[in-house]
């Protein structure tokens, strides 16, 4: 019977024994799930930080890619504007040319009929009675 007792006596010992190593590693098994659940929450506030940034970038792409279309069109307009002007600042300089030409032509035309006339006159005064001979 005394053996029976030290045997039930081992036998609870053991089983103290192996009740404080679960209870041991229920502790260490709690530590790392509460270490992990803050890991996950700190992972979680960084993915929540990562979309507002990226919300923000997308919102500010899309005003960005407004502005660069408004842009884009006022620059294209200016573009046609100033080829229109161009064109016209052309076709006025062409007709200023043309009436340069035209100008110079009636003015060496006048010369030729000045002189001619000059010629005329000179001739008709020197036969002019009383003109001076030459």
């Amino acid at each position: 019977m005394l053996q029976d007792l030290d045997s039930l006596a081992a036998r609870i010992g053991q089983l103290v024994q192996f009740t404080r190593q679960l209870q041991n590693e229920r502790a260490a098994m709690q530590a790392r799930v509460k270490s992990l659940e803050q890991e996950r929450d700190a992972m979680r506030e960084q993915l929540q930080r990562r979309e507002a940034e990226y919300s923000d970038l997308s919102a500010s792409m899309s005003t960005h890619d407004t502005q660069l279309k408004a842009l884009q069109a006022e620059a294209q307009a200016e573009q046609s504007r100033q080829q229109t002007e161009l064109a016209q600042c052309k076709a006025e300089s062409e007709a200023y040319r043309q009436r340069l030409a035209a100008s110079q032509a009636d003015t060496s035309h006048l010369r030729l009929v000045a002189d001619k006339a000059r010629e005329q006159i000179d001739s008709i005064l020197v036969r002019l009675p009383g003109a001076p001979q030459e």
